[in-house]
Order: structure tokens, then C-alpha cells, then sequence
């Protein structure tokens, strides 16, 4: 008998319980969710996402990161999940390569959302398609202004270090030069993801410089700008846009404030980037791509009551 139980023991050593997984299922796994804003709206709709993929797949997941925009302390909560070996991290790609490239040195994937680190060795990334986002505002621009209007652009985003402002920036520039009344932009400013921030840059810049079109690249600035403009008696001068689904953005686009925002399902940024990366560890399945664009809407007074459906 003992021969036996001895013989059936070395075969599990040698053979392993599950030799098409990366790892034993034997524990729950542990992912860590390092979001750039713990509490901020848009992202907590990541959190709802993250949480139900986590209880579905019985995975221990832990939602850490800043209240205000600090990278220091989303690196600080990566190096820690890192040390605690962690089964794998989601964060948004505003960090530094390196963290990347030593969590995967450890075993431990780190899938990125909403911005991309192209040169790292992430798993992979989930977001927007920015050029697809440049085409969608500028499609309504010119079906409200007309084609052969000279746009006089103002842009507000949340931080003009990161690489998701410059790229988002740099989206714009590309598909409006094909504009054929031109463009300038006359200036980017930034939010720092703080509505009192937000608001006043607005007043500052429209004060003083005259521009037609607002493209707003955090969440809570298109608000801002909408009574910025309208405290200074200029609103009915230019055309406001915003990015994400925050409540008063919409309720502003349903009445004809806000002219549109660029949103997707942050929802998916946490249930699908938990799900591939379970997958991933427990099934052996890779993604087919590394880059993974969401669907993006544009939405407007046109289709304010149904774009959640049009998201699916």
C-alpha cells in the first residue's frame, strides 16, 4: 500500500494537477486593480466591473491607488503587489516602463487600460482607438459649423505630462489637418482631474483668447467649461465637447449644454481585463493582439437615451 500511495505521489510531482495552466488553482488567486483615481466616478465603473469579474471567478482582488492624480503612489502600489506576489496587475499606462518590466521578470502580467505603454512588456492593452476618437469630434464639428469654418480650438486635459494627453493631442492635430476650412489650436491647458482647477483654467483661457471649439480630454472638464463659457457670456460663441459618461456630462448633453462626449464602458476595463488575465494564468489562453481597441460612441442630444445600448 505504501508502494502505491509513494508510485501515484511521484506521478503528481512529475506530471503536475493541471499542466495546462500557468499556475495552481490549488488557491485563490490574488489581483491587484492600481486605478489613477480610487474614488473618481468614471473610474469606479472599472471597480464595479473588476469586483464582479473577481467574485464570478473567485479571485481576491484588492482596488488600491491615489484620491488625486500621483503616480508615485500608483507605482508604490504596484511595487507592493509585486512584492506580495500578486497573480496579476491592472493599471491604467501612465507609469514608468520599468515597474512593467519587473513584474513581468517575477511572473506576474500586468495588463494596461485606457493608455498604453508601447515599449514595455505588458500583457496587453485595452483602450481607445484615439484616432478613431479625433474622427468621431470632428465629424460633428463640421456637421455643426460647416466644413469651410476655421476652427479656433481650445483643449483641456488632465495631466500634459502624461503620454495619453500628448497622444490624444497629437490624434487631433492628424485627422483635423484634413479639415478643409484649417484649424489652429490656441492653446492646451490641464485639469489635473480637479473640478475648482478645471473651471478656473477655463475662465483664464476664455477671458482672453477666442476660440470656437472646446475639446475637453477629462472627464469632469466639459462641465466646467459649459459654465465657464456661460459666466462669461461666450457659450453661445462655441462648441463644447467632453470626453466619458460622468452623470452631469450626460445630463447636460440632454439639455443641449454640452454638444457631445467621446465615451466607452470603463465597466470592461475592469470585467474584461480581469477575465483574459484569469484566462490567461489558469486556461494558458493568449489574446490574439496586444492592442485592443474598445467601441466608442459619440454621444449627443440625438442619441443621449440609448448610446449604453449602442456601447454593447
Amino acid at each position: 500500500m505504501k508502494k502505491v500511495i509513494c508510485l501515484v505521489s511521484m506521478f503528481l510531482i512529475l506530471t503536475g494537477c493541471n499542466h495546462n495552466s500557468k499556475i495552481t488553482t490549488e488557491k485563490s488567486l490574488y489581483f491587484v486593480y492600481a486605478t489613477p483615481l480610487k474614488e473618481h466616478e468614471i473610474w469606479l465603473k472599472a471597480k464595479i466591473g473588476f469586483d464582479e469579474a473577481c467574485k464570478e471567478k473567485n479571485i481576491n482582488g484588492d482596488w488600491l491607488g491615489p484620491t488625486a492624480i500621483d503616480t508615485n503612489k500608483m507605482e508604490e502600489v504596484i511595487e507592493t503587489a509585486i512584492a506580495q506576489k500578486a497573480d496579476a496587475i491592472i493599471t491604467q499606462g501612465v507609469i514608468d516602463s520599468s515597474i512593467i518590466n519587473k513584474a513581468k521578470q517575477k511572473g506576474i502580467p500586468i495588463l494596461l487600460v485606457d493608455s498604453d505603454i508601447k515599449d514595455s512588456e505588458r500583457f496587453a492593452y485595452l483602450g481607445k482607438d484615439f484616432n478613431e476618437q479625433a474622427e468621431l469630434f470632428l465629424i460633428d464639428i463640421e456637421k455643426n459649423l460647416g466644413k469651410d469654418t476655421f476652427l479656433e480650438i481650445g483643449i483641456q486635459v488632465a495631466e500634459k505630462g502624461f503620454d495619453i494627453a500628448s497622444q490624444q493631442v497629437d490624434e487631433i492635430k492628424n485627422v483635423f489637418n484634413k479639415h478643409p476650412g484649417g484649424y489652429e489650436i490656441k492653446i492646451v491647458s490641464e485639469s489635473k482631474s480637479d473640478s475648482v482647477r478645471a473651471k478656473k483654467e477655463w475662465l483664464n483661457i476664455l477671458s482672453t483668447t477666442s476660440i470656437n471649439v472646446a475639446i475637453n480630454f477629462a472627464g469632469e472638464s466639459a462641465v466646467f467649461c459649459n459654465e465657464a463659457a456661460k459666466e462669461l457670456k461666450v457659450r453661445d460663441k462655441m462648441l463644447v465637447y467632453g470626453v466619458d459618461d460622468m452623470p452631469d456630462t450626460i445630463k447636460l448633453i440632454k439639455d443641449k449644454q454640452i454638444d457631445g462626449s467621446v465615451v466607452t464602458s470603463f465597466y470592461n476595463y475592469g470585467y474584461d481585463a480581469t477575465n483574459w488575465l484569469y484566462d490567461y494564468l489558469i486556461n494558458d489562453k493568449q489574446l490574439s493582439e496586444k492592442i485592443n481597441s474598445v467601441k466608442l460612441v459619440l454621444v449627443t442630444d440625438e442619441n443621449v437615451s440609448n448610446y449604453q445600448e449602442e456601447l454593447k
